[in-house]
């Protein structure tokens, strides 16, 4: 008997299965049990944020993704995000690298290497700032005096591939922006 599209089960020449078939269970345990497994590049997220890592009153002005090309499948991986910031009250830009593959993994197992920079106009010794190094979760945070100034902010990720990953090699991006956010 059909309804609206509904299947009954039980009628004659049908086994009862409580509703559904093995089959169908079996198909939705499987498509259940795909869905629940992360990748291996998604598979944890960033537990830091770029205003909480800036400080109080910093807020996110502006972003930049870095991405790499998977040798193997062409797909685009996301390796960091390049994040700048601003505290209105105290006139200061800061910027940050946020991990985003392989968050949280110990640098020396993979090497995976996170960069940043930050410069304001005109150029001196207390308006250029920079971090780079091996980090498990960001590079930074960097901070430059930036009221009445136009900043310049960069940031890199360069992260080895893993052992068994053919071909060996690297994920590698970089941004550099023009001078801009001025004022």
């Amino acid at each position: 008997m059909r309804s609206a599209g509904i299947r009954v089960f039980g009628g004659p020449g049908e086994a009862r299965y409580g509703g559904m078939r093995p089959l169908r269970i079996l198909l939705c345990a499987a498509l259940l049990a795909g869905l629940a497994i992360p990748t291996a590049a998604s598979a944890a997220k960033n537990p830091y944020s770029a205003a909480g890592v800036c400080g109080l009153g910093y807020r996110v002005i502006d972003r930049h993704r870095l991405y790499a090309t998977n040798p193997s499948n062409g797909n685009r991986v996301l390796l960091a995000t390049v994040v700048l910031t601003y505290n209105s009250a105290q006139g200061t830009n800061c910027a940050v690298t946020m991990k985003r593959y392989r968050v949280g993994k110990a640098a020396p197992v993979f090497g995976d290497h996170l960069g940043v920079s930050l410069a304001a106009r005109p150029l001196g010794p207390g308006t250029v700032d920079g971090d780079s190094g091996e980090f498990r979760y960001f590079a930074g945070p960097v901070y430059v005096p930036a009221r009445n100034r136009c900043v310049q902010w960069a940031g890199d990720a360069t992260l080895l591939l893993p052992a068994n990953f053919v071909p060996r090699g690297y994920y590698d991006s970089a941004f550099k922006s023009r001078f801009e956010h001025c004022g």
